[in-house]
């Protein structure tokens, strides 16, 4: 906090000037006294930054004149604050605040009074009752930004997991729409050569050629037999060689080797029509199998299509109660289902699940945060490794009265002298911006709701986060995490 501004107007405040304001209007005047020798007087212009992020907070100040902005220009999602004359910012008695975590900025000329943190002690002895107003303050303040960082953090959350959805919609959709436009070429390729044979005599054995060999073709063969492209290539020479001596173009010998059918399945026909019949009749029998292929990719595109939005509803927990009888080893299927365009590239994931667990009375969208929180922090923990020696194991067993969750990533570890600290509100390793320092402290939360325990094992290589929830609701105090 800085300003240039030693103008005659950038006065000291008065005992008098301050009496004035609510927050210092119950101490007394000796106590007002000492607030008003040991206060600095700071001025800013509009549009001067007050606060940068990351800059320490080791001064207390008090709005005298002006107004001040609060923002945060990497979080979307966090709405600004305002302050105005009478209301207090910056360090308060008891906070354990360290750096800021946003931006305040003069959206017109605004004057501070300045106090230093090391002050904040004696402040707390020498007026007792602005003390008081102010830890009241830091209370309501940290429960306001607690709950915004929440909200933040979920949205952030799912701006990522949507992120990943999109990408993974787009291909099956893209799919779709690619052989649905296909389909209807086909068809009207079909349509073109069932129109050309209309009016020729076709024998009556010659129709249950066809129609042996519609049913042969019944169901789509992308790799018939299994070949491989050296015999693949084998039969459409074959193939390209025979349709030239029976005098039909030969461009049809690779639709037909796709479609499974040999020269001694079709020769039959051959003989019975004409080549030019015998050539309309088995394009027909082609665009049958490519119609059949295309409606086959159709209807896959859409079922991964409805399988990623079931992954979302049961992510969610949609149309259910929020604490019912939850399934622990699907509810990590479908979170990994969120994840999977941020697992696919480079990341092993190992499922170690027991199998047989039973369910337990849990709120499941909760749960899910969990895992969401695990998984992407090791994600995060892993991203400088190379790309194929990321392991996440996870481990799923039954304990006496709990079932053991296990999220093990092999990245570099947690340092054993911030181990203690990360579950603390607002502590976070990630760079300033990046980091709300809100997952592990949500997830402390949601464990403790489920009466469980949390426990972090962490050595360079391997970190290990394990969880442990009860088989059977109790309103037994929750025990606190062990670390």
């Amino acid at each position: 906090m800085s300003s240039d501004q030693p103008d005659e107007t950038c006065l000291r405040p008065t005992p008098e000037e301050l009496s004035k304001f609510a927050l210092f209007a119950d101490d007394d005047p000796a106590a007002i006294q000492w607030l008003a020798d040991r206060f600095e007087v700071k001025c800013f212009e509009a549009g001067d930054i007050v606060i940068e992020t990351g800059d320490p907070t080791d001064r207390f100040f008090f709005v005298l004149e002006g107004e001040l902005h609060y923002t945060r220009p990497n979080d979307p999602f966090f709405p600004f604050f305002i302050s105005t004359a009478g209301q207090a910012g910056g360090v308060l008695p008891f906070s354990r605040m360290k750096v800021a975590r946003g931006r305040g900025t003069a959206v017109r000329r605004t004057r501070l009074a300045v106090m230093h943190a090391s002050e904040l002690r004696e402040l707390v002895y020498r007026a007792p009752n602005l003390a008081q107003k102010l830890v009241s303050e830091m209370t309501d303040r940290t429960r306001e930004t607690v709950k915004i960082e929440e909200r933040s953090g979920k949205l952030l959350a799912l701006g990522k997991l949507a992120a990943g959805l999109a990408h993974e919609l787009n291909n099956p959709a893209s799919a779709a729409v690619r052989s649905a436009a296909r389909l209807r070429e086909t068809l009207a390729k079909r349509r073109n050569e069932a129109l050309a044979m209309k009016g020729e005599i076709i024998p009556p054995q010659a129709q249950t050629i066809i129609t042996n060999i519609a049913d042969f073709i019944a169901e789509c063969v992308n790799d018939p037999g299994g070949l491989d492209a050296l015999q693949r290539a084998d039969l459409e020479a074959e193939m390209v060689d025979w349709l030239e001596q029976q005098s039909i173009p030969s461009d049809l010998a690779t639709d037909l080797v796709d479609a499974g059918l040999s020269a001694e399945r079709v020769a039959p026909l051959t003989k019975l029509l004409s080549p030019e019949n015998s050539t309309h009749g088995l394009r027909v029998l082609i665009y049958d199998h490519q119609i059949l292929c295309l409606t086959r990719e159709i209807e896959e595109a859409s079922r991964r299509i409805s399988d990623l939005v079931q992954a979302v509803k049961s992510y969610s927990y949609m149309d259910q109660v929020p604490v019912s009888e939850t399934d622990v080893e699907p509810g990590i299927d479908v979170t990994l289902r969120m994840f999977q365009h941020q697992l696919k590239y480079g990341i092993h994931v190992k499922r170690s699940f027991a199998g047989n667990l039973p369910k337990i009375p849990a709120n499941g969208s909760e749960l899910n945060q969990i895992w969401t929180n695990f998984i992407d922090n090791a994600i995060s923990a892993m991203s400088a490794m190379p790309a194929g020696e990321r392991t996440l194991e996870i481990r799923t067993s039954l304990e006496p009265g709990t079932v053991l969750v296990e999220f093990i990533d092999n990245g570099p570890g947690i340092p054993p002298e911030i181990q203690g600290r990360i579950f603390e509100p607002f502590f976070t390793t990630k760079p300033v911006g990046e980091g709300t320092g809100l997952g592990l402290d949500i997830v402390l939360r949601i464990v403790r709701n489920h009466h469980g325990t949390i426990r972090l094992e962490s050595v360079p290589g391997r970190t290990n986060f394990q969880v442990r929830l009860p088989l059977a609701r109790s309103d037994a105090n929750p025990p606190s995490p062990t670390t």
